[in-house]
C-alpha cells in the first residue's frame, strides 16, 4: 500500500457583520476553527492575511491565529441594525495522508467541520 500526501485548501473572507439583534454593547471577535475527521491522518495550518506564516500571533487590533484558532479583529457593536466592516481573510490548509491505491475513495470519507463561534468582550484588548 503506497500513501499519498494530498493538500486541500479552504479560505473564510469575512467582509461585513451586520448586527441583527443587539445582545449587548461592546466588543465582539468572530473566531473559526477548523475540524477534520480523526479517522484520516492529517495536520491542519491556519493562517491570516497579516500573519501569513506565523503561527501564535497574538494581536487583538488585527487578525490572527492562536492554537489553532483563527480570529478576527476586534470590533465594536454600538446599534441594532448596524453595519460592521471586518474585512479579514482566515485560511486553513489541510495535509492529509491517504491510501495511493484509493485516493478519491479515502478523499470523500473526509469530514470536515467550520466552527464560528461570536465572541464578546466588554473592552478592546482581552
Amino acid at each position: 500500500m503506497s500513501e499519498v500526501q494530498g493538500t486541500v485548501e479552504f479560505s473564510l473572507e469575512l467582509h461585513k457583520f451586520h448586527n441583527v439583534d443587539l445582545f449587548q454593547r461592546g466588543f465582539y471577535q468572530i473566531r473559526a476553527g477548523l475540524k477534520v475527521s480523526p479517522r484520516v491522518p492529517h495536520r491542519v495550518i491556519a493562517t491570516t492575511q497579516d500573519n501569513a506564516g506565523k503561527t501564535d500571533d497574538c494581536s487583538f487590533s488585527s487578525a490572527g491565529v492562536y492554537d489553532g484558532t483563527v480570529f478576527s479583529r476586534i470590533f465594536q457593536i454600538l446599534y441594532r441594525n448596524e453595519e460592521i466592516s471586518v474585512n479579514d481573510c482566515m485560511n486553513f490548509k489541510v495535509h492529509l495522508l491517504l491510501d495511493g491505491e484509493r485516493v478519491e475513495e479515502a478523499l470523500s470519507e473526509v469530514d470536515f467541520q467550520l466552527k464560528l463561534d461570536l465572541h464578546f468582550t466588554d473592552n478592546e484588548q482581552q
